[in-house]
């Protein structure tokens, strides 16, 4: 039993919430841009140029960061309107 537990606790240090990354650091710069540094838990250290915060914030969410609901899943196919052929966008109303 004891053992098992000192497995689980191990697992449990190798994974930092499944992403390996364990510390970030965010340079912000006087012209708005930033500089991110990662810190991996195999030891590697990764560095960004981000040029502004929506790219800080794309950039956590693809490393460290996990979806929203719903925003995995693909985009509904758009229906066709009513009278219109198959897949055709209806004409605009003038």
């Amino acid at each position: 039993m004891a053992e098992e537990k000192k497995d689980k606790k191990e697992e449990s240090k190798k994974k930092h919430a499944g992403h390996g990354v364990k510390e970030t650091h965010i340079v912000h710069h006087h012209d708005g841009s930033h500089t991110m540094t990662q810190h991996h838990d195999d030891g590697r250290v990764m560095s960004a140029a981000k040029a502004d915060l929506d790219d800080v914030h794309d950039h956590l969410e693809d490393t460290v960061g996990s979806p929203n609901e719903g925003e995995n899943e693909p985009e509904p196919e758009p229906q066709a309107a009513p009278g219109s052929p198959s897949g055709a966008p209806m004409p605009a109303a003038q």
